[in-house]
């Protein structure tokens, strides 16, 4: 036999023994002295200056536990917007996400910008400034795109911007309205609007769902413009779901207890309701569930609103206060400008203009400048339609009648706007005769519409004769002393009685 087989013999041997023998003694101890070393092994030593990896227990082991490089490259996989929102998960994914290895190519792409000079510029600031600098640059040609379908000078008319100028500076944004509400456990319901209408002095949105949240919850309505920031340089049109700002437009507490019962309109299947700021809400009769909710905006200074705004403050301009502080209401106001529309969602029933409107000594009363436009005893002949207001949602639609939205502009002696307003407004019709005039109108054919807030009021009286004419008889407009003084910069009373 050669000694190698006599070597393999005796090695199989002493193994077959020694295993026995450990089996007998508690064997288990070296197999558990393996893994404890093991595991110490994994254990980074105390005085170790390498943080670069943690000991992964058996079992434990968590996306977090990933290493950033890797990480890195699964986010170099996503779009911008997800990257925007991994970046909000927890503070070494923000620090990851954010990093200008994944917005480099980004910024390239969409920043619509040579990046040769600008590039190395961003190469030496810190390791997040190029996502900053990608989105500045976004916002900055977009609101260039869109500004520049806007003319220096406004409508002559209406002393507004012009309305197809608008529509069209806020297709090109590829803008969107958004009406958030939110209920009494501080959820937000959010819509996008399904329907955008713009006429001479304003724009009305508006939104329905087949599940809207219950009246009674809702403590508040937020009104937000949402506009893209990343935009397809061949076709100027934004990417599809791609990031996008929020700017604030109007917000307002809700309390449906306040306005229950107090409907200016309705039909067989819905009551509309006007709140402030030119919001309507229609309510289905019986269930009192919402039906939609729209909104009334005048144009003035609307672009500037939805691209300048905040998420937290809406946009404001900033007015010159140009008449003299100790100004005494014996000199009156002269001169201004009143635009008066009336009309559905769709279609204008009546619009007119008066100049040269003056509220002079005397016209002061209960807080209010009164200009009167058209008198008592005056007529002013007019076409009007009639008062309908078509609507509808995923399920219904319907009109109601003798309902209409007031649209009116005025100006100030400098031709600046003083006073605008969009909102739906109730339109009565009185039994009476009148006895104004030396003859009878035909019963039931003088209206009357009536309108406030908290800049001034106005009040229209529209009679139809038996012959079928119709004239405009009354036309008067209050604004708040108040509101005056704040405008100018003045302390303007009436004079002492």
């Amino acid at each position: 036999m050669s000694k190698n087989v006599k070597h393999r013999q005796h090695l199989s041997s002493y193994l077959t023994k020694h295993r026995a023998s450990s089996q007998q003694n508690g064997g288990n101890l070296h197999s558990k002295e393996a893994e404890k070393k093991k595991d110490e092994r994994l254990q980074p030593k105390k005085d170790s200056k390498s943080t670069s990896y943690k000991a992964i227990q058996r079992g434990k082991m968590s996306i977090h536990d990933i290493p950033g490089e890797i990480m890195m490259n699964i986010f170099s996989y996503l779009l911008p917007q997800d990257l925007i929102l991994a970046s909000q998960v927890c503070k070494t994914w923000h620090r990851l996400a954010n990093d200008n290895t994944l917005w480099r190519p980004i910024f390239k792409k969409y920043s619509g910008i040579k990046t040769g000079g600008s590039e190395r510029e961003v190469k030496h600031k810190s390791i997040e400034s190029m996502k900053q600098e990608c989105m500045t640059r976004c916002v900055h040609q977009r609101n260039k795109r869109v500004f520049k379908h806007l003319r220096k000078r406004k409508s002559p008319y209406t002393g507004l911007q012009e309305s197809k100028e608008v529509e069209q500076a806020l297709r090109t944004a590829g803008m969107t309205f958004e009406l958030v509400m939110v209920d009494s456990d501080d959820r937000e319901h959010t819509l996008g609007h399904q329907d955008v209408f713009y006429h001479t002095m304003s724009v009305s949105i508006r939104w329905f769902a087949l599940e809207m949240p219950p009246l009674k919850s809702i403590k508040e309505i937020q009104l937000y413009s949402r506009n893209p920031l990343f935009y397809n340089h061949a076709t100027g049109k934004p990417v599809k779901d791609g990031p996008y700002q929020r700017s604030l437009l109007i917000t307002q507490d809700f309390k449906w207890s306040d306005w229950k019962g107090k409907p200016v309109g309705g039909d067989e299947v819905i009551n509309l309701y006007s709140l402030r700021h030119g919001l309507t809400v229609a309510v289905y009769k019986g269930d009192e569930e919402m039906a939609f909710v729209s909104y009334g905006l005048s144009l003035d200074s609307l672009v500037q609103q939805c691209m300048y705004g905040t998420p937290e403050e809406s946009f404001s301009t900033s007015e010159s206060k140009c008449l003299d502080p100790g100004m005494s209401s014996r000199h009156g106001l002269l001169d201004y400008q009143l635009t008066v529309q009336l009309r559905s969602l769709r279609k204008e029933h009546w619009d007119d203009q008066f100049r040269h409107v003056d509220c002079r000594e005397g016209s002061f009363d209960g807080g209010y400048a009164n200009f009167i436009v058209v008198k008592p005893d005056q007529r002013i002949k007019i076409n009007v339609e009639e008062f309908v207001y078509p609507w509808k949602t995923d399920m219904f639609k319907g009109k109601v009648k003798d309902v209409a939205i007031l649209d009116l502009t005025m100006l100030d002696e400098g031709n600046n706007i003083f006073w605008t307003a969009s909102s739906l407004v109730k339109i009565e019709r009185n039994k009476e005769i009148s006895k104004m005039f030396d003859f009878d109108y035909r019963y039931d054919s003088i209206i009357s519409i009536e309108y406030a807030d908290s800049k001034g009021k106005i009040i229209i009286q529209i009679c139809k004769m038996d012959s079928g004419e119709t004239f405009l008889t009354n036309l008067i407009v209050s604004l708040s002393l108040e509101a005056i003084d704040d405008r100018f910069g003045t302390k303007y009373k009436p004079l002492d009685k």
